[in-house]
């Protein structure tokens, strides 16, 4: 189909009217943005952050996986303060700056090694016509790749026996224990945040990327598909001390028992 140039650069002027109001249908994001160090507990200032927002209704989330953002918006005010117009919507967000290398400004993507990063494992919502901005507060960013969350302990019969061998799985969901009632397995490998077998001495260490709450279970099986029945082999225990919420540098010891 031939069109011609005034009916192309009608359509670009609707289009880009379009896409301004429904940008300007927005609610406003506040948060100050930090670093404090923690050898010397010194706090600075970042100014430089960009937000990256990914659709929550789009898998996979965005703070898992790194996906690509659909916005990565700015608006910062010095002293590192934001406030933001966000189109309405509930985005998974994360917040990084560039670690600067060689007086040299890198695009903006995932982040890499020693970009200040906070990220937030549950979605955010924006209305237009907020009253009040959603403020986020204090957010404290860490050095991306520097700083891994550790989840080690033990696993024992109840005798105190270490079992070796056992899998052992964080996940952001609890497993369903009814699955004869035809709930939706919330086992399965997919749900899998960290996973990694006991050693000899029954010992097990995960390593997770994000802050947050998590549930801790171990299994003789990889998947620990649940089925009510006597004798299920792949029959999953919960850690007595979930759920388990971790902060960056955290290292938690959680141990479990098999009876």
């Amino acid at each position: 189909m031939n069109l011609k140039p005034w009916t192309v650069l009608i359509a670009a002027c609707a289009m880009l009217i379009f896409f301004s109001v429904n940008l300007a249908q927005a609610g406003t994001l506040t948060f100050s943005f930090k670093y404090r160090d923690p050898a010397t507990n010194v706090e600075s200032n970042l100014n430089d952050g960009f937000v990256y927002l990914h659709n929550a209704s789009k898998p996979p989330p965005m703070e898992k996986f790194f996906s690509k953002a659909d916005y990565i918006l700015s608006g910062n005010f010095g002293n590192g303060n934001y406030s933001i117009n966000v189109p309405d919507g509930t985005w998974y967000i994360r917040i990084t700056q560039r670690k600067v290398i060689g007086g040299a400004t890198r695009p903006n993507g995932p982040p890499e090694e020693g970009d200040y990063t906070w990220m937030q494992t549950s979605p955010i919502t924006l209305v237009t016509g907020q009253t009040s901005p959603l403020t986020l507060g204090t957010l404290y960013a860490y050095p991306f790749g520097s700083s891994p969350i550790t989840i080690t302990g033990t696993v024992r019969n109840s005798a105190g026996a270490p079992l070796a061998g056992r899998y052992v799985r964080a996940q952001t969901v609890p497993c369903y224990d009814d699955g004869a009632n035809n709930n939706i397995n919330q086992c399965g490998p997919v749900k899998n945040l960290a996973l990694q077998p006991t050693d000899a001495n029954g010992r097990y260490t995960l390593q997770l990327k994000d802050p947050g709450t998590y549930y801790i279970y171990t299994s003789p099986c990889i998947s620990a598909d649940y089925q009510d029945y006597t004798g299920n082999v792949c029959h999953y225990t919960p850690a007595p001390s979930n759920p388990v919420t971790v902060k960056i540098r955290d290292t938690k010891i959680v141990d479990l028992v098999v009876y």
